[in-house]
């Protein structure tokens, strides 16, 4: 054989494997991003409910305390936390979830319009949560 092929062969070989493993790569992390997500498993409307009304009452336990450390934080962050439920229990129910306003803060209209809709639907969140 030619000493310029054993040299091509000696560089360039090396090279393109490592060009073919790193696109292969790149072409697995494609197609597994493309491939659609897997079966979403549905909590049971009791406990989303339950978790619905526990946060109702806490939320309005937060609002009517004066002593909180950090109120407004807690308050926030229950706030968020009782929309992105009573969002999943609507869409359970086939309600239209609350919308966020332009300042991806949810307005209060918008929450009771979606307890009132669940209420319609047989589910009342105002109601005491079932211990466990």
């Amino acid at each position: 054989m030619h000493p310029v092929f054993e040299w091509l062969v000696v560089v360039i070989l090396p090279t393109a494997l490592g060009w073919a493993v790193l696109g292969g790569i790149r072409a697995y992390r494609w197609f597994a991003a493309r491939r659609p997500p897997g079966v979403v498993s549905v909590e049971p409307i009791e406990r989303v409910a339950a978790n619905l009304c526990r946060l109702r009452a806490t939320l309005e336990a937060t609002e009517n305390g004066n002593a909180t450390p950090f109120k407004s934080v807690r308050l926030r962050a229950l706030r968020g936390a009782y929309v992105d439920v009573l969002s999943v229990a609507c869409r359970q129910l086939e309600v239209r979830p609350p919308t966020a306003a332009g300042n991806d803060q949810v307005p209060l209209t918008e929450i009771y319009r979606a307890e009132a809709a669940l209420r319609e639907r047989g589910l009342d969140v105002r109601q005491v949560a079932p211990r466990p």
